[in-house]
């Protein structure tokens, strides 16, 4: 899954603003883009998509506060 996928789901579906601006480095947790539920949402739309698991102690600020870094964490588990 790629920044661009991630970025489309995000506005769309959980902020059901296909306009909102996301840069790939900006903190979607520290600029309140994303809340706790929210980012559940999306670990389950990442956990279907890509066909993986996610573990709860994965869910850190290190893999979940931006894009790009979301595109690393998932390419580092994804098959």
């Amino acid at each position: 899954m790629n920044i661009d996928a991630l970025r489309e789901f995000i506005q769309t579906e959980i902020l059901s603003d296909p306009e909102f601006v996301i840069e790939a480095d900006q903190d979607l947790l520290l600029s309140e883009t994303l809340n706790s539920l929210s980012v559940t949402l999306l670990i389950a739309h990442i956990e279907t998509t890509c066909n993986v698991h996610i573990p709860p102690e994965d869910v850190t600020l290190e893999n979940f506060s931006t894009l790009r870094s979301i595109e690393t964490y998932i390419g580092s588990i994804a098959p």
